[in-house]
């Protein structure tokens, strides 16, 4: 259905439009959103897809604190580090992120998908994101 590829290229390109990074760096520090899985389901969105969510919160709880720790360290970091240091920080996280991205992909492979949208309204709402529907769009860029 989607594969690696292209999941990681369509997520460089959306995360750069504007307003997209800050949106879901926003919604990842204020509700622990998981910015890996808002791109999942906007580049399904993208192609009239919707899925379950459900069935990816045991992935994102199993990573959540290794995420979140790598995270903290990056910015701990930030200051005390030379430029390519922090680049190679920086590269490393993006490898963990794109490992995410796999492992939500095996996660898909195995749910029946339908045609329609509204998979990432949803994860909004379960997030308790005020005024859901106006970050959905800040996320579609």
């Amino acid at each position: 259905m989607i594969s690696a590829d292209e999941l990681w290229q369509f997520s460089e390109q959306h995360y750069g439009r504007p307003g997209v990074a800050a949106a879901c760096l926003e919604l990842q520090d204020a509700h622990d959103a998981n910015v890996n899985l808002m791109l999942l389901l906007l580049l399904l969105e993208e192609r009239g897809l919707t899925v379950d969510i459900a069935p990816f919160a045991p992935t994102l709880e199993n990573r959540r604190g290794m995420f979140a720790h790598w995270r903290t360290l990056r910015r701990r970091l930030k200051a005390q580090l030379d430029a390519d240091d922090y680049a190679q920080l920086l590269q490393h996280e993006l490898e963990l992120e794109r490992w995410q991205q796999q492992e939500l992909l095996s996660v898909l492979a195995g749910l029946p998908v339908a045609a329609g949208s509204g998979a990432l309204l949803t994860y909004l709402n379960a997030l308790q994101v005020a005024d859901a529907p106006l970050w959905q769009l800040k996320l579609a860029g």
